[in-house]
């Protein structure tokens, strides 16, 4: 709290003030009062209450300072007041206990929907393991026909159950990974082999650079996270992907790059948006507008570093940045 905006804020008790000192020294003064007496008078009653108008103000200003304190060091804002004490104003009281009823009732209604939202989540995934198993049988019993369409479709279907679950999964990562050291060519073989089928059904060529490097990563995760890059990349007209890596002081950067149709420079900055598709969503079709916005997402939590760079008719290059400890 600045000095400045405490008085502005206590003008009408100064403008009081001083007017009724003036009146005070001009009434003693016409009443014949001594003029040392009639200036003496006004100036105590207004040295006094500048006097409480300081001390109002010291004590305000350190609970305030105090309050912005612990909300900067606060995560949680919304448990502010469980730990800051109680000021001993009658109006910072009635604050309190106004706000501390307000408190009360938005966690709880936070509390609320954490518990449908938990239910939701619980759902969800007992959905998709449910009917995993049925798409393993239908994949299992379309495994030897001559039409390789249908089971195309089931593997589509299959990756999509997947992407359904990691969603699902996305807001409590936390609770769900284990960070170690794996090496980056475990990975990505793992998310590559996860899309064999698709890979060769769209006659794709794979380039891998040197992939030894050890980084921190959940391997569940990332791979999910890569196969969803490259099925992206394939989507929209890749044949060739490159993968490759290279360290940048304590981070280890994989590289992905594609020769696909790009990403048109006025979509660039929008890729990783929910729900966004853009022009090569029109124009492929098919397209949730999801994927890079769960890779990103996901990334996030896992401190992974994602980011693009694309150019129309040339392709598009997706890094990955681990921390290598």
């Amino acid at each position: 709290m600045r000095l400045g905006s405490f008085l502005l804020d206590k003008l009408a008790i100064i403008v009081v003030g001083l007017v009724t000192a003036s009146f005070s020294a001009v009434l003693l003064y016409t009443v014949d009062a001594n003029l040392y007496f009639a200036l003496f008078v006004p100036s105590i009653f207004l040295i006094g209450t500048a006097v409480a108008l300081l001390v109002d103000y010291m004590g305000k200003a350190s609970y305030y300072k105090k309050l912005s304190n612990v909300l900067r060091q606060l995560n949680e804002k919304r448990f502010l007041l469980e730990v800051l004490d109680k000021p001993d104003t009658l109006e910072g009281t009635l604050w309190y206990s106004a706000l501390k009823v307000a408190t009360k009732s938005m966690n709880d209604t936070v509390a609320r929907y954490g518990a449908d939202n938990k239910d939701y989540r619980e759902y969800i995934e007992l959905w998709v393991h449910e009917v995993k198993t049925p798409l393993a049988g239908l994949k299992l019993a379309l495994e030897n026909s001559k039409d390789k369409t249908l089971l195309s479709e089931v593997d589509k279907l299959g990756r999509l159950v997947d992407q359904a679950l990691f969603y699902a999964r996305s807001g409590s990562v936390e609770a769900d990974y284990s960070i170690r050291q794996v090496a980056l060519s475990k990975l990505v073989n793992e998310a590559l082999k996860s899309s064999a089928r698709y890979l060769i059904q769209k006659k794709v060529r794979v380039e891998l650079g040197k992939l030894t490097t050890k980084v921190s990563a959940d391997p569940k995760w990332i791979v999910f996270i890569l196969r969803q890059l490259i099925e992206n990349a394939v989507k929209y007209g890749a044949k060739t992907l490159k993968f490759d890596c290279q360290r940048n002081g304590e981070h280890v950067i994989l590289t992905l790059q594609d020769d696909g149709v790009g990403i048109s420079p006025e979509d660039i900055d929008r890729v990783f948006d929910k729900g966004f598709t853009g022009v090569n969503g029109r124009r492929f079709g098919h397209s949730t507008g999801l994927g890079l916005y769960l890779c990103q997402k996901l990334c996030q939590k896992l401190g992974v570093k994602l980011s693009l760079s694309s150019e129309v008719g040339s392709g598009t290059v997706v890094e990955v940045a681990f921390l290598t400890k």
